[in-house]
């Protein structure tokens, strides 16, 4: 199933003439573009706190759409190429997802930090209508995951309006969305734990899961959507509490992006969640 070799071998570079003798680390990891990336619009010192936090989070996001499409190709491989009536070997797939499950616990780590924040009034008019609902990477990994378009519409203001932040990201992305929601609709985290656990014997969703935690591949597999389910769940719900800890700071009660941000943000526990029905509770030893 596994196109890695256990004696792994040096690769060439993909680009035949670079000289790898002038490979420094600066160079190499590309850190002065990454530092220019940094542009506070005010003289507060907070706001490059703000940007870096979200910055260092879509690091994690890229990285993780990056590993979600290896675990994703070889769940599908696990499930189609095997012997077995369940599932065939899923250490392939434990390996990338366990890299996910690790850069997530580095977002939800992170985010907290800006709840230490004590000036986000001296930049929040500046930053306009920036907001974390624009996010394409955080969609991205959500359609992945296998959510529904939740979001769509959050930004509607009493008289049914979309705030400029959701008019513009549909402009900008709205296209690309429609083209990952159809690449992955059969195609997802959520599409292929249904697949596998209606595989189990047993005539409830408990009875199948309890059997699945003594299958020799599918136990570790099921720890990881575990682990992944409450980690997302973790993500918003602290993405509520900061909102709700900031916006008080400054006196008000609709987000940077025009929402109603108690309703919006707890829309995803309302519709989405659980995205693994069932594995609330489960042992979520995935180190």
């Amino acid at each position: 199933m596994s196109e890695y070799s256990d004696t792994p071998q040096p690769l060439p570079p993909i680009n035949t003439s670079l000289d790898i003798n002038q490979n420094h680390y600066w160079n190499y990891h590309n850190i002065e573009a990454l530092i220019s990336g940094k542009k506070p619009l005010t003289a507060s010192q907070d706001e490059d706190l703000f940007i870096a936090v979200h910055q260092i989070c879509e690091l994690a996001f890229h990285q993780m759409i990056i590993d979600m499409e290896r675990v994703l190709k070889t769940l599908a491989q696990a499930l189609q190429e095997t012997t077995d009536p369940i599932i065939g070997d899923t250490r392939e797939v434990c390996y990338f997802f366990r890299r996910i499950l690790r850069f997530y616990e580095v977002v939800n780590t992170t985010m907290p930090i800006l709840m230490t924040m004590r000036a986000f009034a001296e930049f929040r008019t500046s930053i306009g209508p920036t907001s974390g609902f624009q996010s394409f990477q955080f969609r991205h990994l959500e359609i992945m995951s296998g959510v529904r378009k939740y979001w769509d519409g959050g930004t509607k203001n009493a008289e049914g309006k979309l705030h400029i932040a959701e008019i513009e990201f549909n402009q900008r992305y709205g296209e690309q969305v429609a083209q990952w929601f159809e690449l992955y609709r059969q195609h997802n985290l959520t599409y292929y734990y249904q697949i596998f656990t209606s595989r189990a014997a047993g005539n409830s969703q408990v009875e199948r899961l309890a059997n699945l935690q003594t299958h020799p591949h599918a136990s570790a597999i099921l720890q990881c959507f575990s682990a992944y389910d409450d980690l997302q769940r973790r993500f918003h719900q602290s993405h509520l509490g900061l909102a709700i800890q900031q916006l008080k700071m400054v006196g008000a009660d609709v987000g940077t992006g025009g929402t109603s941000f108690r309703d919006y943000l707890a829309k995803y526990d309302q519709e989405e969640a659980p995205l693994f029905p069932g594995l609330t509770g489960f042992t979520q030893q995935y180190s």
